[in-house]
């Protein structure tokens, strides 16, 4: 039988929740370790809404009232990020290995059957339609974003690369047009950094997209189009193997929908080694 934290029941719950049951499932996905110590009273001061909107909250997740969510949530309370501290959430016994990879199997293919193929052709356009794309990406993230930066360049597509919080965020950011493109890479929670280049983005009317491991975020973003990339395996690392397939099928669209293009940036580009 597979294991399902808290988290991903609120995941799969969130879009039958009410506006109030969302800011209170909202702060829990952005801040679940602390999340899971909070008191009723707590949690809703601190998601910003009714002592009786959090209890509605655990009961429309399928429980009796809040103790009731509590006692269940607290099991999964890690009180240090221990590094193995999430291999019993793994379905085999005494086989970690081997079971990671029977589940990363089955997201790979359950992420292809049922991402819509024209989202995919939508990113792609509106990457090669921009004048510049900018890349922002904190932390682990950042694997993906020089990963696409490099092979974008290649294809001929000016890129930008945001990897930097605070002042030298904005600086990077500073000449952002609503003829540009913004990629966002978010996981696996929202940061400060990335609410604040939502909102930029917005107020210089450029395009948003996003690729992240919940929908959740990509609506609080403010997302024109995105991908959700969630491994049900939770171990203590963040992992991109989903991703960077799903960055390697947006290069090969991008290519398909701009071969001149491409083709001729990257003769260009191999001439520099003749």
């Amino acid at each position: 039988m597979e294991y399902k934290t808290m988290k991903q029941c609120i995941k799969e719950k969130y879009d039958t929740l009410s506006m109030q049951e969302k800011k209170v499932a909202k702060y829990i996905i952005d801040n679940y370790q602390q999340s899971i110590l909070l008191s009723s009273a707590e949690l809703a001061q601190q998601s910003g809404v009714s002592n009786t909107a959090v209890i509605r909250f655990a009961k429309a997740l399928g429980f009796h009232g809040f103790l009731e969510y509590r006692r269940e949530i607290r099991k999964e309370y890690v009180p240090a990020q221990l590094v193995y501290a999430s291999l019993p959430l793994m379905d085999r016994d005494n086989d970690y290995v081997h079971s990671y990879f029977h589940n990363l199997d089955l997201d790979i293919q359950n992420f292809f059957q049922l991402f819509p193929a024209e989202t995919l052709t939508e990113m792609a356009e509106t990457i090669i339609h921009a004048r510049r794309v900018y890349l922002m990406g904190c932390g682990s993230d950042e694997v993906v974003v020089h990963f696409l930066k490099n092979y974008l360049n290649v294809m001929g597509i000016s890129c930008t690369a945001v990897t930097e919080e605070g002042l030298a965020l904005r600086e990077k950011m500073f000449l952002l047009s609503p003829d540009d493109c913004v990629f966002v890479v978010a996981f696996p929670t929202m940061t400060e950094s990335e609410r604040w280049v939502s909102r930029y983005a917005h107020r210089k009317q450029a395009a948003l997209l996003t690729l992240t491991d919940s929908e959740i975020t990509a609506k609080q973003l403010g997302a024109d189009l995105f991908a959700v990339i969630n491994e049900r395996a939770d171990t203590f690392f963040n992992s991109y193997v989903l991703p960077m397939a799903f960055c390697n099928g947006l290069l090969l669209r991008i290519f398909e929908l701009n071969q001149d293009r491409a083709t001729q940036a990257m003769r260009e580009y191999q001439s520099l080694f003749e």
